[in-house]
C-alpha cells in the first residue's frame, strides 16, 4: 500500500511531484552491541510491569549510555513512588531535558522529607527556587524552620496556603504542622480557591476554619454547585455584605445557566471581574462567559453577548486571547463600536505569541482602525499581520494590505552543523534507539517533547525528517503544527502533497489536500475514535454510498489505501459544494460537523451565500469551536496548497473563496420574482 510521504518541492515547471520523499534514517540501533539491545528490552519490560529491583540489576550491565538512560528513564517515569530520594534526584540530574522532567522533580520533592538530608541540606536543594508541589513546601518550610528562618518558612506556608489546590490529606499535615502560621484571611483566601475548583474534600474540610458569615457562603455555593433543593434558600441566607462575593455570583450564574435562565446568569456575571480571581479562577468563570456569549449570540442579543464575553479578568493564556477576541469582534460587528473593538483587539495582540493568534488580532485590529479612521490608518496592521500567512487570519490580513500572491518560501536549507547539532542530542539518539527496538510510543512521547525545546526551524526541519524517515506520518504532523505555533514554520515539509487520483465532480486539489491534512495529517491508517477511516477519513457508511452512486466497487478495507480513499472522499467533498450551492466555508463545515448542521447556524449566524452576512462573520459564529477552527485551517491550508501546487507561489484568493456559492437569480417571468438557489424559502436538502 503507498504511503503519505514527506514534500518534495514542485518542479521549476510548476507540477507537483506525485509523491513525497522520505529522508533517510540515520540508524542507531545498529551501533550498540546485541547484549545491550536485549538488556534495555528487559528493563523496559520490568520498569513497566513495576519489578524494579530487576531494573536496578540490569542498569549497571548495559554499556552504552544512552540505552542505560533510557531504561533509567522508564523505571522512574513507571515507578517513582517507588524509589528512594537519591534514585529520584540522580535521574532528575542524569536526564535533564529528557521527557516528563516536571515528573522527576515532582517525586524527588515527595521524598524529601524522609531522605535524611539535614535542613540546610534541603535548603540548598532548592536553590532558591519555588516547590513544585505542596510536600516541597512542607520540606522546605520545616527545614527553614529549623534552621531558624521562621519568617521565610511561614512566607512560603502562606503563598501555599492561598494560592494552591492540593489535596485534603496534604492540607490536613500543613495545617497541623503549620496552622498558627496562617491567619483567618488566609484560610478564607484558601476556601475561595477551593471553592471555584472541584469542591472535594479539600474544600469541604475549609468550612469549619471560616467564620461564620463565610461558612455561609461556603454552604450555599456547594449547595448550588451540587444543586440540592435547599440552594436557593441557602444563597439567600448570605449575610448581605457577602450577597455579591464573586464566587457566589459565579455559582448563581452556573446554577440559573443549567436551568436554562442564561440572562439571569449573564446579570450575575455583569461587570468587571473582581480583582481577587487569580488567573484560574478567572478562567473557570471565562468557561462560563463563554457559554453565556455563545447563548446571547445566538439568540441575537449583542450586548448581552458583548457583557457576557468582556471584562473577564484573564491577561494571558489561551483562555485570556478568545475572550478579547470576542469581545472585540462583537462590539465591531454586532454593536459596531470600532474604538471599544480596537482596545479589546490590542490587548489580543499583547496576549498573542503564536502565528495564528497574532495573524488573528492584526487582521481584526487593522478592521477596528479602519472602522474608525480609514484605510491609510489600518495599513500598518494589515501588513504586520500579512508575515503570518500561512494563516488564516494573516492571508486575510495580505489581501487587505494589497498582496494578491501568495509566496510561501521555502524550507530553511540544512547545513552539517545543524545536522551535527541536531544528532548530538541525547534525546534525539534516545528516540531512533526506541523506534529501532520497536518501542513506538514512547517514540511518539520523545520526539514531542523534544519538538517543544528545539531552537531553530533547522532543527524542526530535522525532527521532521527524523519522524517521517521512520514512516510515522502523524506525528511528524503535530510536530510540523507545534512547531509553527513557536514561530518555525516549514512550508515545504509542513505541507505534503499527494496528488488526488481525478475524479468526475471531485472537488478541487487544494481543498482535498486541505481536507486530508486537518482530516489525517496524511496518514493512510488513520481511525478515529468512531470509526472514520483513512486519508480523507471516511465513514464506512458514507463511503459506501458514494462507490454506489459512482459505481465504483465497494470496499470497507481498501479506505485504507490512500488513492480509493481520496477518490471517494474527494467525491463525497465536491458533492458537497454542490449540495451549498457552491460555498466552500458550509461545504467544509459540513465536512467536520455533518452536512445538516451548517444550514441551521444560519438561523442565527447568517447565510454565508447572500451577501448579507460577512463569511467571517459566520465562521467565528459556529458555535462549535472545533467547527470554527476546522474551517479557517482548511481554508488557509488550500491557500497554501495552491501555492505548492504551483512551485511555491499561487494567487492569494482567500476572501473571494471564502464567498463563494453567494446566491444566483434566473430570470423567468416578468411577474414573478426569482428565488435564491437553496434560499430561506428553498431548504438545502441534506445529502443521503
Amino acid at each position: 500500500m503507498a504511503e503519505a510521504q514527506p514534500a518534495q518541492t514542485p518542479g521549476a515547471e510548476g507540477k507537483p511531484a506525485p509523491e513525497l520523499i522520505q529522508t533517510p534514517s540515520t540508524g542507531y540501533a545498529s551501533r550498540i552491541s546485541t547484549d545491550d539491545t536485549e538488556r534495555l528490552k528487559q528493563a523496559l519490560e520490568s520498569a513497566r510491569t513495576g519489578n524494579v529491583d530487576a531494573v536496578r540489576s540490569i542498569l549497571p550491565q548495559i554499556s552504552d549510555d544512552i540505552a542505560r538512560k533510557i531504561a533509567l528513564w522508564s523505571l522512574v517515569d513507571n515507578n517513582a513512588e517507588r524509589l528512594t530520594f537519591f534514585e529520584l534526584d540522580q535521574a532528575r540530574r542524569d536526564l535533564a531535558g529528557w521527557a516528563r522532567a516536571s515528573k522527576r522533580q515532582t517525586a524527588a520533592e515527595r521524598k524529601l522529607e524522609t531522605s535524611g538530608l539535614t535542613s540546610q541540606q534541603i535548603i540548598n536543594w532548592f536553590g532558591g527556587g519555588e516547590p513544585a508541589t505542596a510536600e516541597g513546601v512542607l520540606a522546605l518550610a520545616g527545614a527553614q524552620r529549623a534552621t531558624g528562618q521562621a519568617a521565610a518558612a511561614n512566607a512560603n506556608v502562606r503563598n501555599a496556603w492561598r494560592t494552591r489546590a492540593f489535596e485534603a490529606e496534604i492540607q490536613r499535615t500543613m495545617l497541623a504542622r503549620f496552622g498558627d502560621a496562617l491567619s483567618q484571611d488566609d484560610h478564607i483566601r484558601r476556601a475561595q480557591i477551593l471553592l471555584f475548583g472541584a469542591q472535594g474534600p479539600a474544600a469541604r474540610d475549609m468550612v469549619a476554619l471560616l467564620p461564620p458569615d463565610h461558612q455561609a457562603l461556603a454552604r450555599a455555593r456547594l449547595a448550588l454547585r451540587q444543586g440540592t433543593p435547599d440552594a436557593l434558600s441557602l444563597a439567600a441566607s448570605v449575610p448581605a455584605e457577602l450577597a455579591q462575593d464573586p464566587g457566589l455570583r459565579f455559582e448563581r450564574a452556573v446554577y440559573a445557566r443549567r436551568r436554562g435562565q442564561d440572562a439571569q446568569a449573564r446579570a450575575e456575571l455583569a461587570g468587571p471581574a473582581p480583582d481577587s480571581l487569580n488567573a484560574e479562577m478567572a478562567s473557570r468563570v471565562w468557561d462560563e462567559r463563554y457559554q453565556l456569549t455563545l447563548s446571547a449570540l445566538k439568540a441575537g442579543d449583542s450586548q448581552g453577548a458583548y457583557d457576557a464575553a468582556a471584562n473577564s479578568g484573564l491577561t494571558s493564556g489561551a483562555d485570556a486571547a478568545e475572550a478579547e477576541f470576542y469581545a472585540g469582534w462583537i462590539a465591531l460587528t454586532r454593536l459596531r463600536k470600532p474604538a471599544v473593538a480596537e482596545e479589546h483587539f490590542k490587548a489580543l495582540e499583547r496576549i498573542g505569541s503564536s502565528p495564528i493568534t497574532r495573524g488573528r488580532a492584526l487582521y481584526w485590529r487593522g478592521r477596528a482602525v479602519e472602522a474608525l479612521a480609514g484605510m491609510d490608518a489600518a495599513q500598518p496592521f494589515y501588513e504586520a499581520g500579512a508575515r503570518y500567512n500561512s494563516t488564516f487570519y494573516g492571508q486575510l490580513a495580505a489581501e487587505k494590505a494589497g498582496l494578491t500572491r501568495l509566496d510561501l518560501g521555502r524550507d530553511p536549507v540544512i547545513k552539517s552543523a545543524d545536522r551535527a547539532r541536531f544528532e548530538a542530542r541525547d534525546t534525539v539518539r534516545a528516540s531512533r534507539l526506541l523506534m529501532e527496538s520497536g518501542y513506538r510510543d514512547l517514540f511518539r512521547t520523545f520526539v514531542l517533547a523534544l519538538d517543544d525545546v528545539l531552537p531553530s526551524a533547522e532543527e524542526e526541519a530535522l525532527l521532521v525528517d527524523l519522524v517521517r524517515g521512520y514512516g510515522d506520518q502523524d506525528t511528524s504532523m503535530k510536530v510540523v503544527r507545534s512547531a509553527a505555533q513557536r514561530g518555525f514554520v516549514l512550508p515545504e515539509r509542513g505541507y505534503p502533497v499527494r496528488t488526488p487520483p481525478e475524479t468526475m465532480d471531485a472537488a478541487e486539489p487544494a481543498l482535498v489536500l486541505g481536507i486530508t491534512r486537518q482530516e489525517s495529517s496524511f496518514d493512510p491508517m488513520a481511525r478515529s475514535g468512531v470509526g472514520a477511516r483513512g486519508m480523507m477519513q471516511l465513514m464506512p457508511a458514507t463511503a459506501a454510498a458514494v462507490a454506489r452512486k459512482t459505481g465504483v466497487s465497494y470496499s470497507v478495507d481498501r479506505l485504507y489505501e490512500p488513492d480509493y480513499n481520496m477518490r471517494l472522499g474527494s467525491t463525497f467533498l465536491g458533492g458537497l459544494v454542490s449540495t451549498f450551492s457552491g460555498s466552500y466555508v458550509m461545504a467544509i463545515a459540513g465536512y467536520n460537523a455533518g452536512p445538516g448542521r451548517p444550514t441551521s447556524w444560519t438561523a442565527f449566524c447568517g447565510d454565508p451565500r447572500g451577501g448579507g452576512t460577512d463569511p467571517i462573520d459566520f465562521i467565528e459564529c459556529i458555535p462549535f469551536s472545533e467547527t470554527r477552527n476546522y474551517v479557517m485551517r482548511v481554508m488557509e491550508g488550500m491557500q497554501v496548497y495552491r501555492a505548492r501546487l504551483n512551485n511555491g507561489s499561487g494567487p492569494l484568493t482567500l476572501s473571494a473563496d471564502l464567498k463563494r456559492g453567494a446566491y444566483s437569480y434566473s430570470p423567468v417571468t416578468a411577474t414573478a420574482a426569482a428565488l435564491p438557489i437553496g434560499g430561506a424559502n428553498t431548504p438545502i436538502p441534506n445529502p443521503p
